[in-house]
């Protein structure tokens, strides 16, 4: 009875292995330590065209994860320590075609992007030691300008290395946040007084501060005495029918825009903005041109106030 069983047994675990298809990218990719290594697929009618599609794959997920790191000079780091390690032909077709796994060690990874990350950390800690005691805003924005770009590709590598790492954790995030969290408090500290006047203002304003905010700046009220910056709008409108097309209605709306350094009272500039828009309603008309000016002068705004805050 014993060798019946024992002979079922073996019987069985022959089916099983004869019935599993080796010819899967999944099968074969499961023969790789997830922990251990990251591996990405790709096919082609050749080998070489199935082991360069495996690598730009993996290329392109790594970009799908930072849209950044396709700029960035670690990616060729990293696409450099991967290779193409599995080329197998596809056997459940006559035709020629071919399977590869690029495969790209973990450990190597972490050991490219954290000597660098341990780098800006080491840049970001200076700069953050420029802060003023007692608090300048308009001072310590400088400072934090110039880690702007240091936090972003901070963040970008870091991004990197959880998407990576074997548990998608950040690398050394004790060390790195209190920098973010800095930058922000700086930015936000300066608070900038708006007052939009006219027609529509209400559409105008909500670009302004939406494009203020999007800067990191404070944004309050034009009467707030701490105000650092003032922005302010005098908006107009214009509407008429048009003169080719019946029943045209056309809105042109205009700002005329100051900007203004609240500490030294000095208008840092002066400009205006003008936009139509034509449509069968005078207030679809109205509201369309005013939100294009309104992003016109958020773009204008953002600029002037980038560089001059840079240069102050």
């Amino acid at each position: 009875m014993k060798k019946i069983i024992v002979c079922l047994s073996a019987v069985l675990m022959l089916s099983a292995c004869t019935s599993l298809n080796k010819n899967t990218v999944s099968y074969q990719t499961s023969k790789y330590d997830a922990a251990k290594y990251y591996v990405v697929a790709g096919e082609g009618d050749t080998k070489d065209a199935a082991s360069q599609k495996a690598l730009d794959n993996m290329r392109q997920a790594l970009i799908k994860n930072a849209p950044d790191m396709e700029k960035d000079r670690l990616l060729t780091d990293l696409m450099a320590n991967a290779n193409v390690d599995k080329v197998w032909r596809d056997k459940s077709t006559e035709q020629k075609h071919y399977f590869a796994l690029a495969v790209l060690s973990r450990n190597n990874a972490m050991r490219i992007l954290a000597p660098e990350m341990n780098q800006l950390d080491g840049k970001l800690g200076a700069l953050a030691a420029q802060f003023t005691s007692p608090t300048e805003p308009l001072a310590d924005l400088r400072t934090a300008y110039r880690m702007q770009p240091l936090v972003a590709r901070r963040t970008l590598l870091d991004e990197t290395y959880q998407f990576l790492s074997p548990d998608h954790q950040g690398y050394a995030p004790e060390s790195f946040r209190p920098y973010k969290n800095a930058l922000k408090e700086k930015m936000a500290a300066v608070l900038v007084g708006v007052d939009v006047q006219g027609r529509e203002s209400k559409v105008m304003i909500t670009h302004i501060v939406d494009a203020l905010n999007q800067m990191g700046l404070g944004v309050v009220d034009i009467s707030d005495p701490d105000k650092e910056l003032s922005v302010e709008i005098i908006t107009d409108v214009d509407g008429y029918d048009s003169k080719k097309v019946q029943g045209l209605v056309w809105c042109s709306s205009s700002a005329a825009v100051s900007l203004v350094d609240a500490t030294r009272d000095v208008t840092i500039a002066r400009f205006n903005v003008f936009e139509r828009a034509g449509t069968s309603r005078a207030a679809d008309s109205l509201r369309r041109s005013m939100e294009a000016a309104g992003e016109q002068a958020a773009k204008q705004i953002t600029a002037r106030l980038e560089a001059y805050l840079k240069t102050r």
